[in-house]
């Protein structure tokens, strides 16, 4: 981050010399007597100010514009791709799933096995049989099988969206998994 600073810096001053030499080039070219330091220093200063905070404006703009974009992509009817993956990302925040999560969610919703998972991340099992353990805390659901039945049925409500946008049912509001336990019939 600190090289993207000094690379800003070393490139505003450039810029802001260049604007002073043209100024006083074309300002002081028929004048007999060339300009005090002062007034070049002014100059400098000046530009240096004016470029700098046209520089800050438009990196916070573009910044502003790509989390704006990414956000975008995550949200629902956006041009999003309707797939797994897109749903355990616009999951992820609200269950509170880290990356390693997400990624591991990922895989169980596309069928891998712990050992496929662990192989393909450059892990142990146990560290995949962990992060699933948080994943079905944090997500509410209970086993592998209903991540991926949770999973299936929110990828067909996205391509319902995209079809009769009008009619969003969620997955959730439909069949709540979190509180639901299996009833023993006696």
């Amino acid at each position: 981050m600190s090289r993207i600073w000094v690379f800003g810096c070393v490139l505003v001053s450039v810029i802001a010399a260049l604007k002073t030499l043209l100024v006083l080039h074309f300002a002081f070219a028929e004048a007999e007597a060339a300009p005090s330091m002062a007034v070049v220093s002014g100059l400098f200063a000046l530009f240096f100010a004016l470029t700098a905070v046209v520089a800050y404006v438009a990196c916070t703009q573009l910044a502003r514009h790509v989390v704006q974009k990414r956000k975008e992509k995550l949200a629902p009817g956006m041009s999003e791709p309707i797939a797994k993956e897109t749903v355990i990302l616009r999951h992820a925040p609200d269950w509170g799933l880290s990356q390693a999560e997400a990624d591991v969610a990922i895989f169980v919703a596309k069928g891998f096995s712990n050992s496929e998972i662990a192989e393909m991340r450059g892990s142990a099992i146990t560290t995949v049989k962990s992060q699933l353990g948080r994943i079905y805390q944090k997500s509410g659901l209970e086993s592998r099988y209903q991540l991926i039945a949770f999973v299936t049925d929110e990828v067909v409500s996205m391509a319902r969206e995209v079809e009769e946008p009008a009619t969003k049912i969620s997955t959730q509001d439909a069949l709540p998994l979190v509180g639901r336990r299996k009833q023993h019939v006696a």
